[in-house]
């Protein structure tokens, strides 16, 4: 073998920093289930005595805890670490659940793919997909949570803005449907923004959709705001705007599913798409977002869509040009990208 020795170094070191990160997945989760980062963001600074007493669990644990925590910097401490606690931001990325910084829930995804492996494996050697109710209840968990912060600080200051004919049409009494909806947090936002509107959600996960409805109940939004067990093709009644959050890369037939929408749409009626960002250039990819997110297309997106029929199996990071030609193929007039960021793109769709 002729290694390049200094590469060599370079990628061993590379590893080494993505193992570390890799390492913290258990810890997270433990922090996050037992609400260590809320306990410390309401005691701290505090010694690890008073911090393990506070939080119920034994004072050893907590030490390597929050040492390990303090090497990540996602945790705070003085000169001798005697105390701890966590900065403003550090709060906000990891101890509030309301907080339109929240990043926690990634580790519930991250520890859900982690379960499903044996699924993917079986998967990448027989090529078919996985039932998308057969994933870890974590996947779902950590998708609601992962994007809530996003949707909370983008979908109404942001996003509906950038569609002046969408943000109209609701705030006039229009009618929205909200396909692959997961546990209605998208759809709540909108209802309550456009208090004359009228959402439905729908999903084929009925445990997702049972959440959306409680939730719904209980910000008293029922009159409104209706979620129900449905696919991408199953939904009947004519509707103002059709969005696909998050979605539209998962299913196994987009075509179908956007001609379905257009078809459902009344005549000066958008579907509103919003998509992970990615370049139709695979090489401009090649970055921290496009390694999560091809990562995570591998392990839910693609065996998501190759399980059902047509099996497309777009991937989450399609790129906009193959969203739009499909779009435009199940006969929309008008489709563009109307925001980017270094995560998410919105896609505005005229019927």
């Amino acid at each position: 073998m002729n290694a390049d020795r200094d590469k060599l170094r370079k990628l061993q070191w590379s590893i080494m920093e993505q193992v570390s990160a890799c390492s913290l997945l258990p810890l997270m989760r433990i922090g996050d289930e037992l609400n260590l980062f809320f306990t410390l963001a309401e005691n701290g600074p505090c010694t690890t005595e008073i911090f393990s007493e506070a939080a119920g669990i034994d004072e050893r644990y907590a030490r390597e805890w929050l040492h390990a925590m303090c090497a990540a910097t996602y945790c705070c401490h003085d000169e001798e670490f005697e105390n701890f606690y966590l900065s403003e931001e550090q709060k906000m990325v990891f101890a509030y659940e309301d907080s339109p910084a929240l990043m926690i829930g990634a580790y519930d995804l991250l520890t859900g793919n982690v379960h499903g492996i044996e699924k993917v494996i079986k998967a990448f050697k027989t090529g078919e997909g996985i039932d998308y109710g057969n994933f870890h209840p974590c996947v779902f968990q950590g998708t609601a949570r992962f994007f809530k912060p996003s949707y909370k600080s983008n979908l109404i200051q942001k996003w509906m803005p950038k569609i002046p004919s969408a943000d109209k049409i609701l705030k006039n009494g229009g009618r929205l449907c909200d396909v692959g909806c997961g546990k209605g947090l998208s759809t709540m936002l909108l209802a309550t923004e456009y208090e004359t509107a009228q959402f439905v959600g729908y999903d084929i996960h009925e445990p997702s959709i049972n959440e959306a409805n409680t939730a719904a109940i209980e910000a008293g939004l029922e009159d409104r705001l209706k979620y129900k067990v449905l696919d991408a093709e199953g939904y009947e009644d004519e509707y103002d705007i059709i969005t696909f959050f998050d979605c539209l890369h998962d299913m196994g037939d987009p075509l179908s599913a956007a001609r379905h929408a257009r078809n459902k749409l009344s005549a000066d009626g958008w579907a509103i798409l919003i998509e992970p960002s990615a370049s139709d250039d695979i090489s401009e990819n090649m970055n921290p977002i496009g390694q999560m997110y091809y990562s995570f297309s591998t392990m839910g997106c693609v065996p998501t869509s190759k399980s059902q029929k047509v099996g497309l199996a777009l991937g989450a990071q399609a790129g906009s040009k193959k969203i739009i030609n499909i779009m435009l193929e199940a006969g929309f007039s008008e489709c563009s990208v109307v925001f980017k960021n270094a995560t998410n793109m919105v896609i505005a769709c005229k019927a």
